[in-house]
């Protein structure tokens, strides 16, 4: 279907796509709520049911967590399978008072619709059930395509991933086609072609036996906050490089194209002390800002824990503290040989009068970055021509979305991360929203992309780097 097509259907058919949108916004799907597990179940069940009135052949499967949205419609002979990813649970409400409108009855106000998930990642995922409806009612799918949809992304629930490690065969795919990213701040279309794993650690540290009186004992009981601070402040040099030796070792760096494609994308350091009150840290000087969130690890605090901080004063020597740290890892580092390192560093300069014990470690998700010549990336940009601001732009993530290495590693795919999401949107937060027009455009991506562009290009497979 031509591109001209495509949008006179659209737009005769544009309040209906939207009533769907909202009916899939009402169910209050909050994964991280146990008490909100039949909301779960029942979005599940309407979007099987939403699938199968499509065309699709879809069903409920059952995980140990919530139940994953499988579905498949198969192509022409001999044409590539795309897998697509979404997910249907939202984040909590939280806080509630904050909202100005009630976050699961959504409201369509100044070209925006408003509500919890009306984004991230319902909407995104609404915009592609609907070019997958035109698709198949004007038998104009050129491709194979399954879908899965989990319900435990922001709650990083079991789930999927046992069910991946289960039943492969239901994920093999030429490319995986993922609507849960963002576009280029300037309102460029982007490809996303990497992303960073992470890793969590958590510690506690101990000195005296108790919590001391800091009368009594002020001047000669070690105190475990202060260790704990210390020992914090050793994870990094003080010129912002992560301190931990051998942090940086097996760290891919980015290709001389690579560099050149991120420098087109916009990071631009007087909008980001804007949006947060600060100006960006020092960091390695031979990298710019945008290559050092997509290209290298970094090393955070999450939490510092420690005495008392509550409400008024209680004066004492806190005899134990808690420290909770996250690595976002890249492409060609071992998540495991990261952990091992950070606890290694926290051994070595552990201050004498404290013992450490590390009560947690945690590898989330693997970093994942995607060759730019891959076909997959090529039919991409080329749906993606005439739909923004400007030519798509290739951009490498900081933040990581676990479960795409996983879903890349079982099913063969080269991954596709495309989504129309903006700062502004409110993702996570209080009156979360998503623009009509943004709607429109991912409707018109996925269109093209399933509708010819995927069987045009042709989809070999091509490697794709990272801890796999």
């Amino acid at each position: 279907m031509t591109r001209q097509e495509l949008e006179t259907i659209y737009e005769a058919e544009q309040d209906r796509h939207v009533s769907v949108w909202r009916e899939l916004v009402r169910f209050p799907s909050v994964s991280a709520d146990p008490a909100r597990r039949d909301d779960c179940v029942a979005c599940a069940n309407w979007l099987v049911g939403r699938l199968t009135a499509i065309g699709f052949e879809a069903r409920l499967i059952e995980t140990s967590g919530l139940p994953v949205v499988h579905a498949e419609r198969p192509g022409p002979p001999g044409a590539p399978v795309a897998l697509y990813y979404g997910h249907y649970d939202v984040q909590p409400v939280d806080p509630a008072d904050l909202w100005r409108t009630p976050p699961f009855e959504p409201v369509l106000k100044d070209g925006r619709l408003y509500g919890r998930g009306a984004q991230d990642n319902k909407g995104q995922m609404a915009y592609a059930l609907a070019a997958l409806d035109v698709l198949v009612r004007h038998d104009a799918l050129t491709c194979g395509v399954r879908l899965v949809l989990e319900g435990e992304e922001e709650s990083s629930g079991p789930g999927l991933k046992e069910l991946l490690e289960r039943c492969p065969e239901l994920f093999q795919a030429d490319f995986l086609l993922v609507t849960d990213t963002g576009m280029d701040p300037s309102g460029r279309p982007a490809i996303t072609a990497g992303l960073r794993g992470v890793v969590q650690l958590e510690a506690r540290l101990r000195c005296a036996n108790k919590d001391l009186h800091s009368g009594i004992h002020g001047g000669v009981a070690p105190n475990a906050a202060h260790a704990a601070a210390r020992l914090a402040a050793s994870l990094h040099r003080a010129d912002g490089r992560v301190a931990v030796k051998g942090f940086y070792d097996d760290a891919l760096e980015p290709s001389p194209q690579e560099r050149t494609e991120a420098g087109r994308a916009l990071f631009d350091a007087d909008a980001y002390r804007v949006l947060t009150g600060i100006g960006p840290t020092p960091g390695e000087k031979r990298y710019t800002l945008a290559e050092r969130v997509g290209f290298r690890p970094s090393l955070d605090i999450n939490g510092l824990a420690a005495g008392h901080a509550g409400p008024g004063f209680k004066t004492v020597i806190p005899c134990e503290a808690a420290l909770k740290i996250s690595a976002r890892t890249v492409a060609g580092q071992d998540p495991d040989r990261v952990l091992d390192r950070l606890a290694g560093h926290l051994n070595e300069h552990l201050p004498p009068e404290a013992s450490l014990e590390i009560v947690g470690r945690k590898s989330a998700g693997a970093a994942l970055r995607v060759p730019l010549d891959a076909p997959a990336l090529r039919a991409a940009r080329a749906a993606l021509d005439n739909l923004g601001a400007g030519p798509a732009v290739f951009r490498w993530e900081g933040a990581s979305v676990p479960i795409v290495a996983d879903l890349a590693r079982v099913s063969g795919a080269v991954p596709v991360l495309v989504g129309f999401g903006m700062e502004e949107d409110n993702i996570h937060a209080p009156n979360e929203s998503f623009p009509l027009a943004r709607f429109r455009q991912g409707f018109l991506f996925v269109a093209r992309l399933l509708g010819g562009g995927v069987a045009s290009g042709g989809m070999e497979e091509g490697p794709v780097t990272g801890d796999q």
